[in-house]
């Protein structure tokens, strides 16, 4: 891809050509086990049904052989689940579960009050329906870094996949706790966390901090999007309540969220300097005219969303070959998993990414 091309619309960054060729070179040093001055890194932002986009890019990537090659990831909500199936090798198979299985009144419903989004049935799906290689996560090469927040201080932890006796699958599920959509806090040894998303929306300020050198970051915001404060009726009256009961720092936090938010996609642009050591950052974005919310569940969309990340995650690796189709596929146990017997893996469910293709 030429420097011309790289800064429009889809791309931008930070000296992005750069940072895309030592995210190749360090891809090939990893394999040969050579150490190196870069240190690559994949940072993934959430956003609900958004991330759709999100685990199209990780799809492509896993297409690329790149499934270890980044030294670190990092991700919050959707885009920490993303990460968590490209890390198991099972990426394209975790695209899926956006469009055929909780594209659905299971896990989206306005009438169930403080579950309107369900991560419980979420957490059955990764974990029964289309499992995940929790094990192939945990001994991966590459540290796999998951931001939560605090309820009670309001502030970002991070947990990742070296963390001493980590219950994976609980961080996951706090990381992806909407608030107000799923209001349920998730205690991990004795303290409450919900969406990591609320208190650092993109974590690349976490990357730059542990002197990661090139960075690809995915976001799912167009990149004309601009952060606003929230405003309206219902969230004056029904969103601020509730998130005041969690506690008066949280609250704070998640008011002020769009300025950090700001502030993160300035750094992603290098519009701000937030290391004085040089960092090279190369950004995706979904297309301005992607018309898709915290909660679509259209297939079509989720569908089409999906293959516009993995095509421009392909473009931008200069791989031009793959075209997107249905291929069927089939798992075994030994890679994916015992499944769950009383939830059979349909035809559908079996569509998977192959050589040349590219398959929702």
């Amino acid at each position: 891809m030429s420097s011309n091309s790289i800064n429009d619309a889809d791309y931008g960054g930070k000296n992005p050509i750069q940072a895309l060729n030592n995210i190749k070179k360090r891809r090939k040093e990893r394999r040969k086990g050579i150490k190196s001055k870069i240190k690559s890194a994949l940072v993934l932002q959430g956003g609900g049904m958004r991330g759709v986009f999100g685990a199209g890019v990780c799809t492509a990537l896993e297409e690329l052989g790149y499934t270890e090659g980044f030294d670190e990831v990092y991700g919050v909500s959707a885009g920490a689940l993303n990460e968590a199936y490209f890390l198991s090798g099972q990426a394209a198979y975790g695209t899926t579960i956006y469009y055929q299985n909780i594209n659905n009144a299971n896990f989206v419903n306005f009438f169930r009050l403080k579950k309107m989004v369900n991560i419980d049935f979420l957490i059955k799906v990764i974990t029964k329906m289309k499992p995940l290689n929790i094990q192939k996560v945990l001994n991966s090469s590459t540290v796999f870094n998951i931001i939560l927040t605090d309820i009670s201080t309001g502030k970002s932890v991070l947990f990742s996949n070296r963390s001493p006796e980590i219950d994976l699958l609980k961080v996951l599920k706090a990381t992806a706790a909407m608030p107000f959509a799923y209001d349920v806090p998730v205690d991990i040894k004795g303290v409450a966390y919900l969406d990591g998303g609320v208190s650092c929306p993109i974590p690349i300020e976490e990357a730059i901090r542990r002197e990661c050198t090139d960075i690809l970051v995915v976001t799912t915001r167009p990149k004309e999007y601009v952060p606003v404060r929230p405003r309206g009726i219902i969230h004056e009256f029904l969103v601020e309540p509730r998130m005041k009961k969690h506690s008066q720092n949280f609250y704070q936090t998640y008011m002020t969220k769009y300025k950090k938010l700001s502030d993160q996609l300035n750094i992603v642009m290098g519009k701000t300097i937030a290391s004085e050591r040089r960092v090279n950052i190369i950004a995706i974005f979904p297309a301005k005219s992607t018309k898709i919310k915290r909660t679509t569940i259209s297939q079509t969309v989720l569908k089409k969303v999906a293959i516009e990340g993995a095509t421009k995650t392909l473009t931008l690796f200069g791989a031009n070959d793959y075209h997107p189709t249905e291929i069927l596929r089939f798992l075994n146990k030994e890679t994916f998993g015992k499944f769950d017997s009383s939830s059979p893996i349909s035809g559908n469910d079996k569509l998977f990414y192959l050589g040349g293709k590219f398959a929702f």
